[in-house]
């Protein structure tokens, strides 16, 4: 594994490689981020450069000594990653962890623990884990995962060093896909800004492992549908919305988006779509829809989203919707007209 391998996060990559060459390696370091952000992968890329026996040569691990070949397997006997199912952590668990650490490292000149997901320690896991905290061990480096470092406890977090993982620049991830993934600009595009920043997310819409591509495909073309068609479309339609209740946050959301690449065409501004490989159908749209109204139907969306939340009728609030679209987009049966 190289640190090159992971985008983004170049200021925690340059701090990390710093503690090491400094030997100013903390016991305890906190990763915090949402899921996707890269926390797992950088926290082995780290854990590998404190086994690798060239790492200070190049500031990467050099993947051929005896320590990165084992580790790249998986199989450094100094390498323990706790909760790698990412479910509750029990006492029990931080009792095995601390008998471990209680030991010298097999191998290496330290062992390195990673803990996917820490904030879901129990009360009691926390305190038995806190202990090992307030004398920790000096041949030992703890890395604790987490979403939100606010659902630790207070006094392991003051105790270890709180590194926060930020969004990725789209750019970045457009690159990084490009390269990596051997997909046109245009693709890479739309995956690294339907990804939110989270590369991960990212690499499995590129790879299908993530339904948002076909999501938004449904979504548009029903879009098409709804605008194309009269008000009987609406009844059409409840069975779609009905069994997308769940994911209706996502649905209105990729509406919306849409509305805004249509609005965008008709201003003359195609370079600032998002469904770049969609330009051609959002240039049909744009030629009917009304003059000056995609941000007030945009508006309109967010409310109505809103408003489900808030457990307002979701039948009825959809069949609103779905008219205030019709409202928007005017079809004439045989032909289309412009506005």
């Amino acid at each position: 594994m190289y640190y090159s391998d992971i985008a983004g996060q170049n200021d925690t990559k340059k701090s990390l490689i710093n503690t090491i060459n400094s030997d100013n390696v903390s016991h305890c370091y906190i990763f915090e981020g949402p899921k996707g952000m890269g926390k797992y992968e950088l926290s082995l890329v780290f854990a590998q450069s404190l086994f690798c026996t060239d790492f200070k040569v190049n500031d990467e691990p050099c993947n051929v000594c005896v320590d990165c070949v084992k580790f790249n397997s998986m199989n450094h006997p100094d390498l323990h990653v706790i909760n790698s199912d990412e479910k509750t952590i029990k006492r029990e668990d931080i009792d095995t962890l601390i008998e471990s650490i209680n030991k010298k490292p097999y191998e290496a000149s330290r062992k390195v623990y990673i803990i996917k997901d820490s904030h879901e320690m129990t009360p009691q896991a926390a305190n038995t884990f806190l202990k090992t905290l307030e004398e920790p061990p000096r041949d030992s480096v703890i890395i604790l995962l987490t979403n939100n470092v606010n659902l630790l406890i207070p006094t392991i977090v003051s105790r270890c060093q709180v590194i926060k993982f930020k969004d990725i620049n789209k750019n970045e991830i457009i690159n990084f896909l490009m390269e990596k993934y051997d997909i046109d600009s245009v693709m890479a595009a739309v995956a690294a800004y339907y990804s939110k920043g989270i590369l991960n997310k990212a690499i499995n819409i590129v790879t299908k492992n993530d339904d948002i591509m076909e999501k938004r495909k449904v979504v548009i073309e029903l879009f098409d549908r709804i605008i194309k068609t009269d008000s009987g479309i609406i009844f059409d339609c409840e069975n779609y919305f009905e069994e997308q209740k769940d994911n209706i946050d996502e649905i209105i959301e990729i509406i919306m988006l849409w509305v805004r690449d249509v609005a965008f065409v008709k201003n003359k501004m195609e370079g600032l779509l998002i469904n770049k490989d969609y330009l051609e159908l959002a240039r049909e749209h744009a030629k009917y829809m009304r003059n000056d109204v995609a941000g007030d139907l945009i508006e309109k969306l967010q409310r109505i989203s809103d408003n489900i939340k808030n457990n307002v009728n979701y039948k009825l609030t959809i069949d609103r919707m779905l008219l205030k679209i019709q409202e928007v987009f005017k079809y004439d049966k045989g032909s289309w007209r412009k506005i």
